[in-house]
């Protein structure tokens, strides 16, 4: 081919090809830009949702249910919008590395509490006591430097509430921000830069989340604005805004109240989480019943047996209608709890199932160090176009304080002082009588508001109106139990003597043993020598509940904290912990079924009591056999050590209570037997031949009971006689 032809087919060949190309493209189904657009902000918010490092064991039931087809609840307030948005995500923000806080810990008179904010989720970081100690050592510290100051004690000191806890690389703030669901489309908002920092004042703070689509178009705006109150009041105003001209249905998920910090002592963990709720308007109809709580409570033990779980509604629940009312997280002594919106004159509604419909939780952290985390998840609701949905709550951070909640709004409203309950554990609720508690802590702050001044004083001034009361009764078991004592003693021969004349007929050692008691006027009521003892054990039981739960005793010294003008002597300087007499330990030790936090004096002195009291309520003359014998030994170990163990670690408070009682209790005894000694006990025998009727009314019952089988057994010899004569 010449050069010539060559010319003339190269640029024909390259025209074709262009041609063929430019056909093709015309050909072809279309890609528009917005497809492309679409494309690119699908695979960034992919890769948004995978910087987010989401493990599939951290956020539990919470990140479980992000996959699940949410299911409406309200068929009538869920509308079928068709509106399809393409790549939402929340606008970012950029991240603030100032801290930002509400409140102070220095200024007590006005603020009780300091509350540190996160931008992740716009939730709180943790909220700090002002005027609340970790332990009696940080109270004695920071009172004392408020008052003559000095150097400043570590902030370690003042009481925290509640953290923000972190699962894997993740940061999962209190009562934070979570996610929201735009039909049917899930939107990330636990991300710091989620989130923008609007306006802060001295009570307030705001938070704005945008949500947008792939065209940069303002699909919703989030508003979170926290509010403190001078107490132990949040309130948190937030708002779903619709920005577009379609309705649009939504369901929000946050972080609810997580489990609080133990105690310290961890002599019982007590942390639990309590719901109060309405009854349906088919058993009250005008609402007119208080809101019901003590009858279901989860402990942390019940939650954290099931890793991912449902915990509001329950089958239980869901069948009886109750519709909730508030719920918390609480530990020995404070509560975090969320409720309506009710104003400071108690009115609004009584719950928010228009708020939360589903409380779910999740374990996280190690087995010795678990804790759980709570989602809140409201219904699925139709927003209508350019409105606002309201998801707004009330929160209280605060001691189980009576004082508190029995007096101010909107926990009168709510029924919220029944959040201080005083119950060891969901086993022995039975045993603890809630109400003889409630009396008891009445009782104890009147006396130590209005007589004695002083909380040592008023267990032990308590203690003598129990015994004054019971007095009448343990004078009159002793009395019986010495005489039956003297009584079986002198009859011991007679009974040895039965035994031996009818050594296969037991039923007729007993008939005729009982016919000798008869004799004589003594009866088996007679041995209640203990009842006193165990008309206490109820008292004992509450009261243990009491000083252990409530708060009003937490790091109150007894009988004016004369202990602690001594070096600050750590002996009776919490009521509510043990007694410390040999000092404390920096760290509680582990030791069976306690954490010692030091060496204690007052179970040891219990139980040297406890012996005493022993010889005196129990002689030895009482001990017939070699059984009842063994019986006592059995008794007196059981008292003597099982008993001072079991309260080793137990309120000093309690303690108190009991050596007190039992100390009281020896000195009666003696008085008893001094009057006991002038009596005339000792057994003669009935000269009438009729038996006559006793004076007390057990007496009367054992005589008739034995008459009734004296006519018996003749009857039956009448008969047998008349079937000889036949």
């Amino acid at each position: 081919m010449t050069p010539q032809a060559r010319r003339r087919i190269i640029p024909l060949i390259v025209f074709l090809a262009a041609a063929s190309v430019i056909l093709v493209m015309i050909l072809s189904p279309k890609r528009s830009s917005e497809g492309l657009a679409t494309t690119e902000n699908t695979q960034k918010v992919a890769q948004e949702n995978i910087e987010d490092k989401r493990p599939e064991n951290t956020a539990v039931s919470i990140v479980a249910k992000q996959n699940e087809e949410p299911v409406p609840i309200k068929a009538s307030s869920v509308s079928n919008a068709g509106t399809s948005f393409d790549g939402l995500h929340i606008e970012n923000q950029v991240v603030l590395e100032e801290p930002i806080s509400l409140g102070s810990l220095n200024d007590i008179n006005t603020w009780k509490t300091k509350i540190y904010f996160s931008q992740a989720g716009a939730g709180i970081r943790s909220i700090q006591f002002s005027d609340i100690f970790e332990t009696v050592d940080g109270k004695l510290a920071w009172n004392k430097y408020r008052k003559d100051g000095g150097e400043q004690p570590s902030l370690n000191d003042l009481y925290r509430l509640v953290d923000e806890r972190v699962v894997g690389s993740q940061v999962k703030p209190v009562l934070g921000a979570f996610q929201i669901d735009i039909n049917n489309q899930k939107v990330a908002l636990d991300a710091a830069n989620n989130w923008k920092l609007i306006k802060t004042t001295e009570k307030s703070v705001s938070f704005d989340a945008t949500v947008v689509d792939s065209k940069k178009n303002i699909v919703a705006i989030i508003h979170r604005t926290w509010t403190l109150s001078q107490e132990y009041g949040l309130h948190l105003a937030q708002t779903v805004e619709n920005k577009t001209d379609k309705e649009i249905d939504i369901r929000w998920l946050q972080y609810g109240p997580s489990t609080l910090t133990v105690d310290r002592s961890r002599y019982m963990d007590r942390r639990r989480f309590r719901f109060g709720w309405e009854l349906s308007d088919e058993y009250d109809p005008n609402h007119a019943a208080p809101i019901q709580s003590n009858d279901f409570y989860l402990e942390f033990t019940d939650v954290t047996g099931e890793k991912d779980t449902t915990i509001w509604p329950t089958e239980e629940t869901k069948e009886e209608g109750y519709k909730l009312s508030w719920f918390a997280s609480t530990n020995r002594y404070f509560a975090l709890a969320i409720c309506p919106n009710i104003n400071a004159k108690g009115e609004g509604p009584r719950t928010f199932t228009d708020t939360v419909e589903e409380i779910t939780s999740t374990v996280a952290g190690a087995e010795d160090n678990q804790f759980v985390l709570t989602g809140l998840w409201s219904p699925k609701t139709a927003v209508p176009a350019k409105s606002t949905h309201d998801l707004s709550m009330n929160v209280y951070a605060g001691p189980l304080k009576r004082s508190i909640l029995d007096n101010e709004q909107p926990y009168v409203a709510l029924n919220m002082r029944d959040l201080v309950l005083y119950e060891m554990s969901s086993m022995c609720s039975f045993c603890t009588f809630q109400w003889l508690a409630d009396f008891l802590a009445t009782v104890l702050t009147t006396l130590d508001q209005y007589v004695v001044f002083d909380w040592g004083f008023a267990i032990i001034l308590l203690v003598l109106i129990v015994r004054g009361i019971l007095h009448p009764l343990t004078k009159r078991s002793q009395i019986n139990m010495q005489r039956f004592g003297k009584v079986m003693q002198k009859l011991k021969p007679e009974i040895d003597k039965l035994k031996q004349k009818y050594p296969n007929e037991p039923k007729r050692v007993q008939t005729e043993q009982m016919a000798l008691m008869q004799k004589y006027g003594v009866n088996p009521f007679q041995m209640l020598g203990c009842l006193p003892m165990f008309l206490q054990m109820p008292i004992w039981i509450a009261l243990y509940a009491l000083l252990y739960f409530m708060f009003d005793i937490r790091q109150e010294p007894a009988f004016f904290g004369v202990f602690q003008l001594f070096g600050d002597w750590p002996f009776l300087a919490d009521l509510s912990s043990a007694d410390h007499f040999f000092g404390k330990f920096s760290e509680p030790k582990y030791f069976l079924f306690w954490n010692i936090t030091g060496i204690n004096l007052l179970p040891i002195l219990m139980g040297a009591i406890f012996f005493v009291q022993q010889k005196y309520m129990s002689p030895q003359s009482m001990a017939t056999t070699p059984e009842q014998q063994s019986q006592q030994k059995i008794m007196r170990v059981m008292m003597v050590v099982m008993f001072p163990l079991m309260l080793y670690s137990a309120p000093s408070g309690l303690t108190l209570y009991i050596l007190t009682s039992s100390s009281v209790g020896i000195l009666e005894s003696r008085r008893i037997r001094k009057h006991i000694d002038a009596m005339p006990l000792e057994p003669t025998p009935k000269q009438t031949n009729s038996p006559r009727k006793m004076k007390d009314k057990q007496g009367r019952a054992w005589s008739d009971a034995m008459e009734a089988r004296r006519k018996k057994v003749q009857n039956k010899a009448k008969k047998k006689s008349f079937k000889k004569r036949d």
